[in-house]
């Protein structure tokens, strides 16, 4: 199948996702994340963790009060960040 052939039946998909009519084939649903306890586990207040990994505070402040959930990308970070924080805050600071 040619790639442009894929791209319209991909996109043919998407649109019957989004209208209702078809169920995607898988849902990414990251585990729970407690952004809190890794935050506290570092002695942060929610300002101090957002500034040192990147991270908007108020996307802080929803993560922890569960207006909303890390994607994909950022539960990957927030794992990282709970494993290694001072590997995460150095790789970081050396990129700016």
């Amino acid at each position: 199948m040619a790639i442009e052939t894929e791209l319209v039946t991909s996109a043919k998909e998407a649109l019957a996702i989004a209208e209702g009519r078809l169920e995607p084939a898988a849902v990414f649903e990251p585990a729970m994340v407690d952004v809190a306890a890794i935050r506290k586990a570092q002695n942060l207040s929610q300002g101090r963790f957002a500034e040192r990994y990147g991270l908007p505070l108020s996307t802080i402040r929803d993560w922890e009060q569960g207006r909303r959930r890390p994607d994909r990308a950022a539960h990957l970070l927030l794992r990282l960040i709970e494993a290694e924080p001072e590997v995460v805050a150095r790789i970081l600071s050396s990129s700016d």
